[in-house]
């Protein structure tokens, strides 16, 4: 699992894809503030952003979270030292910022109001498996926010191998124990799927 991917071809190092993930054309195309405007937060959650990268959504989740906390993970050591620095020159204080596994997450079972995942769940090698300990992570009324990319040819993004569409994502969910609660395209070649807990 890489967070945020969005471009896998051809490779490149990490500096490239940071660069990438909080370059100003991708604002155009996904503007955080906007999709954040999809999800069920509200102001006093705890929210998980899991893959979370050099920030490009935690920043704007702990702007809006003004009574709440954010905790951003990342198991790539470069991702989780950006994301630091760019925490650090806004002055952000709620926000924590962790190293994970793919399946393995620093929080307590039951500790979050809700996740995001913004493009990491088609690089996991076992899906059920991620979702599965995602969904530990969330209290019993909480939710998921999901971002992927549609299974069709894009400029840019993963392998069309390794995408899932709508109808995949929300049958996976189902079968972790989340109830889907429908999807919404976001700009042609992005999705949002929303997932509640219970």
């Amino acid at each position: 699992m890489t967070s945020q991917s969005d471009s896998e071809t051809p490779p490149s190092t990490v500096q490239d894809r940071i660069k990438r993930y909080l370059s100003p054309e991708r604002a155009q195309k996904l503007d955080p503030f906007v999709v954040l405007s999809f999800c069920p937060v509200n102001v006093h959650d705890i929210v998980g952003d899991i893959g979370c990268g050099p920030g490009y959504f935690t920043l704007p989740l702990a702007k809006f979270l003004v009574n709440g906390k954010v905790y951003a993970l990342d198991l790539d050591e470069q991702m989780v030292v950006a994301c630091r620095e760019r925490i650090a020159q806004a002055r952000l204080g709620n926000v924590e910022i962790l190293d994970c596994g793919e399946f393995d997450f620093p929080l307590d079972k039951s500790s979050l109001d809700g996740v995001l995942l913004a493009f990491v769940v088609h690089h996991s090698a076992d899906r059920p498996r991620f979702l599965q300990a995602v969904r530990g992570l969330i209290n019993p009324k909480g939710w998921c926010s999901v971002l992927e990319w549609y299974p069709k040819e894009t400029e840019g993004g993963p392998p069309l191998a390794s995408r899932i569409s709508p109808e995949e994502l929300e049958e996976l969910g189902r079968e972790v124990g989340f109830r889907p609660r429908g999807w919404r395209d976001l700009n042609g070649d992005h999705y949002m799927m929303t997932l509640r807990n219970g």
